[in-house]
């Protein structure tokens, strides 16, 4: 069975990235895969830098092991000034220093949502995370996304998603997750 590791690259509580995370581990569940659900919060790290490479933290190590023991990853990251977040950056730096030499996230298979009250739907930071996960940490990032436009209205407050598009999108993006890791684990 395939493992999914689902977090949100924001630690607010009341994120809506967080909701979307949420969702996106309840809908995996619902598709018969095995998912464990994380919070940055519980790794506190320092900023990287190049003087803690040879000694990461426990934390560090902590989420490596998280990351490394799934066989893919939904992560869902809200956008600042069309970035992806330096938490969620920071985290993946430290974790790929554990790695023991190779790209922190080869061989994992990564799906990408983004909740935003924006109209866009957080998709100029998804793009940016793309290309540094798909670049700098070697993982294969599916085609599909699943941003979510006014996401303030979008997810509703029992779980469910009321733009049907951004359902939808990140029905597929599950899907294809799902399916990329399976093809995968066949290898």
């Amino acid at each position: 069975m395939a493992r999914i590791l689902v977090f949100s690259g924001s630690t607010r509580l009341a994120s809506l990235n967080r909701r979307l995370a949420a969702m996106a581990a309840r809908d995996l569940l619902a598709l018969g895969t095995t998912v464990t659900e994380i919070s940055l919060a519980d790794f506190p790290l320092p900023f990287v830098d190049e003087d803690g490479r040879p000694n990461p933290p426990p934390e560090a190590h902590a989420l490596n092991a998280a990351l490394q023991g799934h066989d893919g990853l939904f992560i869902a990251t809200p956008e600042y000034n069309s970035g992806y977040p330096p938490i969620l950056k920071n985290a993946l730096d430290w974790a790929s220093m554990c790695n023991g030499g190779k790209p922190g996230l080869a061989g994992k298979v990564v799906a990408l949502g983004a909740a935003s009250p924006g109209p866009r739907g957080g998709y100029r930071g998804l793009m940016q995370l793309r290309a540094t996960l798909e670049l700098g940490f070697g993982a294969l990032v599916i085609p599909e996304m699943a941003p979510v436009p006014f996401a303030n209205k979008a997810l509703a407050a029992e779980g469910a998603l009321a733009d049907e598009s951004a359902a939808k999108m990140l029905a597929a993006c599950l899907r294809r997750l799902l399916s990329e890791v399976k093809l995968r684990k066949k290898d």
